[in-house]
């Protein structure tokens, strides 16, 4: 550890003599022909209209601007970047930790993007090296970036459309199974479940790659599909009406959002005409940029075929590392559940993988959230768990070989019990719900928690049903927590069935904002007694109900 001490402000000495030397490491670009396409999909109200654009011939970077390149930017300028970044990996509600562009939790290597800046500083980079270069370099379009990214291609990516999402790995990082296997190893967190799930192939990267690491799509551009967002010079607007149709950049309304592109290591990819937006003041884990050019691409000067020389050599040593990870073993197969009581038993079919060390069993803590480790070290091809709370739960296994874990297999589940209302009922121990979904809770009293929410919030049709157990029969006064940003009509609690009354769910400030508000008084008899509650609006959501007897 001394040593790369001193190690480490020789390097920094060096990079900032080139800078102050001579011009800066201009991008590596590749030229993009003029052409027109149709830019948009009808998959998303947000992409819509499609319509026909005009794109003129320009220059593109081959990569993802590094951390190589970004450091000169801060050593000749001392651009005030970011000292807070959001990382969101072992809590998807986690605030913002210390980080920088330069030191942070995830970056490892000087050819990985540069994350944990944002749009400012982006922008403030292209302003810098046009200046100090005499080109107009600058961020591309949304258009320009659509048109380059889907090279000549009609299908959701210019691979394919992979609707299984089996061939992504090949041509970018993204979310995937040597992921997932690092995530639930470092932080007990998991794709599975969470957001858009993982792809079912492997990218030997569970964090960002460097650069160029996967296969260029048809116009040479690398890590297109995913390996960080990348920030563009337009303002986000909610659709397509009145985009321009010259390839030039959306800069109308308020511009409170700055649109990006592209997938991320940390969240599954999506097709490339999918849309994202950042506020331009957000520092985060998995946003970066490239440069665009008018124009052809131009020579490379010496710091630039320098740079290419460094980068050739980090991805060499990047692939012989890659090229020692072990396969990973097959998924378990024919996995069953018996229940009794507290006591569950799962059985399966032992691996025909060869060299299979073990298994380990995964179980959520309410049906359909994030799976996290409950045994490991399983040589049987059976287990007991006699640790069975009344709602649902989710079991899989996975085999072990060499340290890495198979896929999951199809997951089985519990029978929901009756549960005690001595105490909160947590919202996501419904026995049944529809037009709501279960996320991570943003409620301070309950960092670490889960609610359900939705798209728009718990959705107007929303219905979700509870079994509990009451201690005594009487009149019990409805307690709530939630969160919304305006007042809504709320639901109608039902108790065995008849209803209750109706509940508003008033404003509390907005989504993060969490409130106990009252609702109605309801009777329930002794012992079970279903409850259901009725959405009569969207735009709220919850955290736990309880019920105290009068």
């Amino acid at each position: 550890m001394k040593l790369i001490k001193h190690i480490i402000p020789i390097l920094v000495s060096v990079t900032s003599f080139q800078v102050m030397a001579g011009k800066p490491i201009e991008p590596i670009m590749v030229t993009i022909p003029s052409g027109s396409f149709e830019m948009g999909s009808t998959q998303r109200e947000s992409t819509q209209p499609v319509h026909t654009v005009n794109i003129k011939e320009f220059s593109m970077g081959k990569y993802e601007v590094t951390v190589k390149e970004f450091r000169q930017f801060i050593e000749a300028t001392n651009y005030p970047a970011p000292t807070e970044c959001r990382h969101e990996l072992d809590g998807w509600f986690k605030l913002a930790s210390k980080g920088n562009w330069e030191a942070n939790a995830l970056n490892t290597s000087e050819f990985q993007p540069v994350v944990c800046i944002n749009w400012k500083a982006a922008d403030a980079y292209v302003k810098w090296l046009a200046k100090e270069t005499g080109r107009p370099y600058r961020l591309a379009s949304e258009s320009e970036w659509e048109y380059a990214a889907r090279a000549g291609t009609t299908t959701d990516y210019f691979f394919g459309d992979d609707k299984d999402r089996t061939k992504v790995c090949e041509y970018a990082n993204t979310a995937d199974l040597y992921g997932e296997n690092i995530l639930q190893r470092d932080v007990k967190t998991s794709y599975y479940n969470w957001d858009t799930g993982m792809s079912n192939c492997v990218d030997h990267s569970a964090y960002a790659s460097i650069v160029g690491m996967y296969k260029p799509n048809q116009f040479g551009l690398h890590d297109m599909v995913s390996n960080v967002l990348e920030y563009l010079a337009d303002c986000f607007v909610d659709n397509y009406e009145g985009a321009p149709t010259d390839g030039s950049p959306r800069l109308d309304g308020k511009c409170e959002r700055r649109a990006t592109r592209g997938g991320s290591w940390h969240w599954n990819n999506w097709p490339l005409a999918f849309r994202g937006r950042i506020g331009p003041d957000f520092a985060g884990g998995v946003d970066g940029f490239r440069i665009a050019l008018d124009g052809s691409a131009p020579k490379q000067s010496k710091a630039t075929k320098r740079f290419a020389k460094e980068l050739k050599h980090a991805q060499t040593v990047e692939q012989k590392q890659r090229d020692l990870i072990a396969e990973f073993p097959k998924a378990v197969s024919n996995l069953k559940i018996k229940q009794k009581g507290n006591f569950v038993k799962l059985s399966w079919d032992k691996s025909n993988s060869e060299g299979v060390e073990g298994y380990r069993i995964y179980r959520n803590r309410v049906s359909g959230n994030m799976f996290t480790l409950l045994a490991s070290n399983i040589t049987d091809s059976s287990f007991t768990d006699s640790n069975v709370g009344p709602y649902k739960y989710d079991y899989t296994v996975v085999a072990v070989r060499n340290h890495l874990q198979s896929n999951y297999a199809e997951p089985v589940t519990t029978q929901a019990g009756w549960t005690s209302i001595s105490d909160k009922v947590e919202a996501e121990w419904a026995s049944e719900f529809s037009g709501t979904a279960i996320s991570f809770s943003s409620d301070d009293n309950d960092r670490g928690g889960s609610v359900l929410t939705g798209s728009v919030g718990i959705s107007e049709e929303a219905v979700i049903k509870y079994q509990i157990d009451a201690p005594k029969s009487g009149t019990y006064q409805l307690e709530y927590r939630v969160a919304t940003p305006r007042d809504t009509k709320g639901f109608e609690l039902l108790a065995n069935d008849k209803s209750a009354g109706k509940n508003k769910v008033v404003k509390t400030g907005g989504y993060h904002d969490w409130a106990t508000q009252k609702g109605v008084s309801v009777f329930l008899k002794k012992g079970k007694n279903t409850l259901t509650l009725k959405s009569l609006d969207q735009n709220w959501k919850l955290n736990w109900l309880q019920l105290k007897l009068k």
